[in-house]
């Protein structure tokens, strides 16, 4: 058993598990540090499973499950839903300290907000005419399967987008221009 655990760490590594939004494949080792049985379980919780599904693949007992799911909950500090039967890793926001579902994520990836701050996603146009997704200071799902690019909010380019609007440009390399700012996970 894991004991003292830094559970804001294994939040954030998980969130950014869970926002990969892709099948994980287990390799010998899991983010959480889990292995074997614990590491597949690890693994198949990013996508859902039920415990029935856990115990095929994993190779561990009902019990055992049903331990490392507690285990996920108590030591490492994370939220494992059960919708229908499906166990599931979820997105824990700490600004709002609560767990967010995907469909949630994706839901507030559409709402618009007016100004670039910080945890919202901003399309941009380079002088090329090439648009891309960027996060400031959070890491994001894909945007309609466009992939969103997380900047850092201490660096340069983050903080030159910073109060911007649609249709501003921002002097960075090229250039860019100001396409869509969504609110994501800002407040």
């Amino acid at each position: 058993m894991t004991f003292k655990r830094d559970k804001k760490l294994d939040r954030k590594k998980t969130n950014k598990e869970v926002l990969r939004n892709r099948k994980s494949t287990f390799a010998g080792e899991s983010w959480l540090g889990h292995t074997k049985d614990c590491g597949i379980i690890d693994y198949e919780l990013l996508n859902g499973a039920t415990k029935e599904e856990l115990v095929k693949r994993s190779g561990r007992k009902l019990s055992g499950v049903e331990a490392h799911i507690s285990h996920l909950k108590t030591e490492h500090g994370l939220f494992v839903s059960n919708i229908n039967g499906i166990y599931k890793l979820e997105f824990y926001h700490n600004g709002l300290n609560k767990s967010i579902s995907q469909k949630e994520l994706e839901s507030l990836m559409e709402i618009d907000i007016k100004y670039i701050i910080p945890n919202c996603i901003v399309q941009l146009k380079n002088s090329d005419n090439l648009k891309k997704w960027y996060s400031i200071g959070i890491d994001a799902l894909n945007k309609n399967n466009e992939e969103v690019i997380s900047l850092d909010i201490n660096k340069k380019f983050a903080q030159n987008l910073l109060g911007k609007q649609i249709g501003d440009y921002v002097d960075f390399g090229k250039g860019f221009k100001v396409i869509s700012i969504k609110k994501y996970l800002s407040e």
